[in-house]
């Protein structure tokens, strides 16, 4: 693979995950959900997510099209839960309710590192799905397996930074205005599912019209 063709398959495959993953969107979430705990905390918190998601992502990508041939579960029935499972964080940053909210019950909090943040803010279903279309598309090519996988890193480490740096725009928002972006990300990751849930629901149908 000459340069040429190196620097256009990484770009295409970098740009792809990039956009699915979406690190801004992964950092408004962070700032929302994190936004009680201590500096030390939030770093901590970053560092887990950060490393689980890329480390299911990439796991996906070499098992997600087997795995799923395997239980019978169609990429459309993929997208509609992932979908259902991404609106129901929306919906839960659209009314306020974080997944550290205090539990009068004397319970321990729930720890945001998995659910919603690695799963489904970071890895969601539009990111299963594209490291799975773009590990297919290798043909089990070496040098393609090991660009697709640099990618994957290189995107969870912008992401990792952008987390990070979320606290530098919660000083500069204030509380107000942390709430206030936190609602608005809130309706944009529920438009999301939504579309996830139409287009799962889009490629399902075809198949149950009888020709």
């Amino acid at each position: 693979m000459n340069s040429a063709i190196f620097s256009g398959y990484f770009f295409y495959v970098f740009v792809t995950l990039l956009a699915m993953i979406n690190p801004i969107e992964a950092a408004s979430t962070f700032a929302t959900v994190t936004e009680d705990d201590t500096p030390e905390t939030k770093a901590q918190i970053a560092r887990r997510s950060a490393l689980i998601a890329g480390g299911i992502l990439i796991a996906f990508g070499f098992i997600g099209d087997a795995l799923l041939q395997a239980l019978g579960i169609s990429f459309a029935a993929f997208r509609v839960a992932g979908g259902l499972l991404l609106l129901r964080v929306g919906f839960n940053m659209v009314f306020a309710q974080s997944p550290k909210a205090d539990d009068k019950s004397g319970a321990p909090q729930a720890d945001p590192t998995v659910f919603p943040l690695a799963i489904p803010i970071i890895t969601g279903p539009g990111a299963l799905t594209a490291i799975v279309t773009l590990m297919t598309q290798t043909h089990d090519a070496p040098f393609k397996v090991i660009v697709l996988v640099s990618a994957a890193v290189i995107v969870m480490a912008i992401t990792y930074l952008t987390m990070r740096a979320s606290a530098n725009l919660t000083k500069l928002l204030g509380a107000s205005g942390v709430d206030a972006a936190g609602r608005i990300v809130g309706i944009i990751v529920s438009a999301i599912a939504i579309q996830i849930i139409f287009d799962g629901i889009a490629e399902v149908i075809p198949t149950l019209i009888p020709h």
